[in-house]
């Protein structure tokens, strides 16, 4: 029997939840558009993605003139991984190795097993309903309650501290890193899923410090935070930071390929040494190791780790005219006074992000004066 299609376009496509009412079908710079040809301004940008803009021929120019092989199975050797992986090391402190994700999740993954293998610990820290991605283990990272209704419940391996009151949430942390049980410690340097909370210097330092003393890793999360979006080429560097382990992915690319990466000072990789220790299929498939070399050099070329740390200065003074604010760079918590804020601007043809109390912009490196001015003019009419 030959089942007759339904209307609905989503038929065949499982959601956990109903899209946003924008069937996008192109790009340009700041803006998604939709089917009917409006023009959305996107301070979003999937979510710290774009960030070197959506539809710049520059880069997509470049990976057009790709010539290389379709695919590299991971055992062999490929010059543009070598190019590519002493590119991000030279990006970030200390001498360190790359291992190969297709994305966040993937990296993080690899950043618990790494870290398990070098202390031969079992138990994590990280912040409660932070986000480090969608697999059993991620998911058990910061043990969202509903999350565990469905899945059961989680390792006890995997311990959560609340963003906060932070002089109690230091004394815990520390604490709990003094037992020398804990194998890692992972938390971005702007917590993006809390709406943007900075953690205090001194918290990190404080870490850090019994950190080295037990010979617990610190992972820092660049997912999000890194490749300009805090102003900085990765957010880490707002504190000074010299963490273990470093995952990236998102602006990795800005979207134009799938990839991510695990980096780790080289002593800490080493413990990764061993038969099948890591096996990513997908990871740095070669026409994404070419997106990611373009969107590199397009941010070096173009300056924009410094444009978006003078744009982000620009957008929070404007709004802090009018709401509470906290951010660094292009990365902007807002406190919601009023429920709705998202999908009113989402109406008036911004798209933003809400959270339990907090909204979230994450605008393209490169937004102008004259899109910032318009998205903050919507933002305010609507908040």
């Amino acid at each position: 029997m030959v089942k007759t299609m339904k209307n609905n376009k989503e038929e065949f496509l499982f959601r956990d939840r109903p899209a946003f009412p924008i069937e996008v079908v192109n790009s340009d710079g700041s803006y998604l558009i939709d089917k009917n040809g409006k023009k959305y301004l996107d301070f979003v940008m999937g979510w710290c993605v774009g960030n070197a803009g959506w539809k710049k021929q520059e880069i997509i120019n470049r990976i057009k003139k790709f010539d290389g092989p379709e695919y590299v199975a991971p055992t062999y050797l490929y010059e543009r991984w070598e190019i590519l992986a002493e590119k991000i090391v030279k990006l970030m402190p200390d001498h360190r190795s790359c291992f190969r994700a297709t994305g966040g999740t993937e990296a993080n993954e690899i950043a618990l097993k790494m870290s398990r293998a070098y202390n031969k610990r079992k138990k994590f820290i990280a912040f409660q309903n932070a986000y480090h991605g969608q697999s059993i283990a991620c998911h058990s990272l910061v043990r969202m309650p509903h999350h565990e209704e469905h899945f059961g419940k989680f390792s006890d391996d995997y311990i959560q501290i609340k963003a906060g009151e932070w002089e109690k949430t230091t004394e815990e942390t520390v604490k709990l890193i003094k037992t020398e049980t804990i194998s890692a410690f992972i938390s971005e340097p702007l917590i993006c899923n809390l709406g943007v909370v900075i953690p205090p210097k001194e918290f990190f330092d404080a870490v850090t410090e019994v950190c080295k003393e037990t010979d617990t890793l610190f992972i820092c999360d660049e997912v999000a935070t890194g490749f300009g979006r805090t102003g900085k080429w990765f957010g880490l560097e707002h504190f000074s930071l010299n963490p273990d382990i470093i995952t990236i992915a998102k602006g990795f690319s800005s979207g134009y390929g799938a990839i991510g990466a695990t980096v780790a000072k080289t002593d800490v990789a080493e413990a990764m040494r061993f038969e099948f220790s890591n096996y990513s299929t997908y990871g740095w498939h070669p026409l994404a190791v070419e997106t990611a070399l373009s969107n590199i050099d397009y941010l070096m070329k173009n300056n924009l780790i410094l444009q978006s740390e003078k744009s982000g200065k620009y957008m929070m003074d404007k709004i802090s005219e009018f709401c509470e604010v906290e951010g660094k760079g292009l990365c902007i918590g807002i406190k919601e006074e009023n429920p709705g804020t998202e999908t009113r601007c989402r109406d008036a043809g911004l798209i933003i992000s809400a959270l339990e109390g907090k909204l979230v912009l994450f605008p393209a490196l490169d937004v102008s004066k004259t899109d910032m001015d318009k998205g903050l003019q919507i933002l305010k009419e609507n908040i």
